[in-house]
């Protein structure tokens, strides 16, 4: 029997909706569904009187809410005691490429060394790193800090400063501090739409009323500073983003604000995986 199929079936219970449990749960309606209609099969029971109000418990349904409550604080219990003997041999790890190569890539030896066996998955954006999480297709993610879902564990490894790029020769490039009403009057070569670096900038733009001028959008920091370095705008980007890349032609200073940064973090469903995995890449 499939544990997930019980944690769906007592939320289910417990919010007396199939549409509410699947978003508390992060699945669909049909997934959870056939859940549900999986367990009823296996038991060969009704667990649900269903209405256009809800679901309601039938009387084998609460039977199987009790003994499932018990059964998994149970198994909780055991994993718990079980937990310090764990050796995570495969560990697979979701990041996007940049943060990878400052922090995983770096650290696979040490890893290696501790006995795991690591596979590193890339996307492109943290909100897809952070949906494989969700989903359970990894282990953990090496990614920059996002809202986070109140069952995921989550530990800094670092915070990176925001800097202006632009070209040797801009009008700003004399000063070691960029302000933000300075920025706004700049043409912006960004990253697109669902981009967190760009979330970011939207909501610091917000907070002095000023809209962004952006010129141009594209998806890779290598492009970005093509963009930059041929007149096109300036940029931001946390200082591991900004590589030697046209560093004869290109300068790099810190955009004064509060928030004018990104912490780095591992994230993981456990606890305990997630801490052994930061105290080695930390």
């Amino acid at each position: 029997m499939n544990t997930e199929f019980l944690v769906g079936f007592i939320e289910t219970a417990h919010m007396k909706s199939i549409a509410k449990a699947s978003e508390v749960l992060h699945i669909s309606h049909t997934a959870l569904s056939k859940q549900l209609r999986s367990l009823e099969k296996q038991f060969d029971v009704q667990l649900f009187v269903r209405s256009s109000q809800g679901v309601e418990l039938t009387d084998a349904g609460r039977i199987l809410y009790d003994s499932s409550k018990s059964l998994l604080d149970q198994l909780s219990d055991l994993e718990d005691r079980l937990k310090p003997y764990k050796k995570w041999r495969r560990v697979k790890i979701a990041s996007v490429p940049d943060i990878a190569t400052k922090y995983l890539v770096s650290s696979l030896s040490k890893l290696q060394e501790q006995g795991h066996e690591v596979e590193i998955v890339y996307r492109q954006s943290t909100k897809e790193v952070y949906k494989l999480l969700l989903e359970g297709e990894v282990d953990l993610t090496v990614a920059e800090r996002f809202s986070m879902h109140p069952s995921i564990w989550s530990g800094d490894i670092s915070k990176e400063a925001f800097y202006v790029v632009m070209p040797k020769d801009h009008p700003l490039s004399s000063q070691q501090e960029i302000t933000l009403i300075e920025l706004s009057g700049q043409p912006l070569v960004l990253y697109n739409l669902g981009c967190t670096i760009r979330a970011t900038l939207t909501q610091m733009f917000a907070t002095i009323k000023e809209p962004m001028n952006i010129k141009t959008e594209v998806g890779f920091s290598e492009v970005i500073l093509g963009y930059v370095v041929n007149g096109s705008g300036v940029t931001v980007l946390p200082e591991a983003l900004i590589s030697q890349m046209y560093s004869d032609r290109l300068v790099y200073r810190r955009l004064n604000h509060p928030d004018a940064h990104r912490t780095i973090a591992v994230a993981s469903m456990d606890h305990s995986k997630g801490q052994r995995i930061l105290r080695l890449i930390g």
